[in-house]
């Protein structure tokens, strides 16, 4: 597969003068009250890691158990992606001279952490920013946490909170896969915590070339007001793994068997706000 390691306001409320402390992961205006959140910042109730699935044996428990671990975090990580969204939004409505030196450093900071390559701010920085910082819906999220660890049963998902299969390319950064071949240098990335796992995967969809048209698509429903399934998306990733349209619809055929739209459902239904 691909990896990334192959992440209405009145006007004189954003136009005000940013003294900036950091708080908590986010950057604190202290004139405004505006909060500009760190790319990085952690989700509360960090999973050090998962539960020994392997010990329920009615199989639809064991399912259920396993979506029902995975959904908060998932939850939370697209939760933390809307909010530098909204702040991205807020922002872009402000005519660019009138940004302050913060604000345009967090801009660039947030560019940098989704890998837009950008040493300015004008409409094409957010028109590109706001096609990456978006949420993936939690029906496919779930579907390929489960498909690629096995539901939490593969060496990677226990030894190193490797839910997605993503790899690393520099000599110690994850573990070594056992079928490796010897003129290859890749490594399965390790994880602190099952959180740290799902926001690479998200920022791996955001930002990775070979998702390109995942973005594309999504911002193309966004732009409709429309809504974008799991099953809408999982036609853009071919490349995620060598099986290719096989790949795709094993991804689609599982959301379906699976009822997995009800938790996409449930977290649209759960955002206070959706953001442009």
């Amino acid at each position: 597969m691909k990896s990334t390691t192959k992440l209405k306001a009145p006007m004189m409320f954003l136009y005000a003068f940013f003294t900036l402390v950091l708080i908590d992961g986010f950057i604190l205006d202290d004139n405004s009250a505006l909060l500009l959140p760190k790319a990085q910042a952690k989700t509360p109730g960090s999973l050090k890691r998962l539960p020994d699935f392997s010990k329920i044996i009615d199989v639809k428990e064991k399912k259920e158990a396993f979506f029902s671990t995975l959904y908060p975090i998932i939850q939370a990580e697209n939760n933390h992606v809307l909010q530098l969204r909204k702040l991205i939004n807020m922002l872009k409505n402000v005519p660019v001279a009138k940004l302050s030196k913060k604000q345009q450093t967090w801009l660039l900071n947030i560019s940098k952490s989704y890998k837009l390559e950008s040493d300015v701010i004008d409409n094409n920085t957010f028109d590109e920013l706001l096609k990456r910082v978006d949420y993936v819906p939690p029906s496919l999220a779930l579907t390929q946490a489960a498909i690629e660890s096995g539901w939490g049963s593969s060496r990677f998902s226990k030894q190193g909170n490797n839910l997605f299969g993503q790899w690393c390319f520099s000599a110690g950064c994850g573990m070594v896969p056992s079928s490796r071949d010897s003129d290859k240098g890749h490594e399965v990335a390790k994880f602190d915590t099952v959180n740290m796992s799902v926001r690479s995967y998200i920022l791996n969809l955001n930002t990775h070339d070979s998702y390109t048209e995942l973005r594309e698509n999504r911002a193309l429903l966004r732009a409709k007001e429309a809504s974008f399934t799991g099953v809408t998306l999982a036609k853009t990733l071919t490349e995620y793994s060598e099986e290719g349209q096989h790949y795709v619809a094993k991804v689609t055929e599982f959301i379906h068997q699976n009822k997995l739209q009800r938790f996409t459902t449930e977290f649209e239904s759960s955002l206070q706000v959706i953001t442009d």
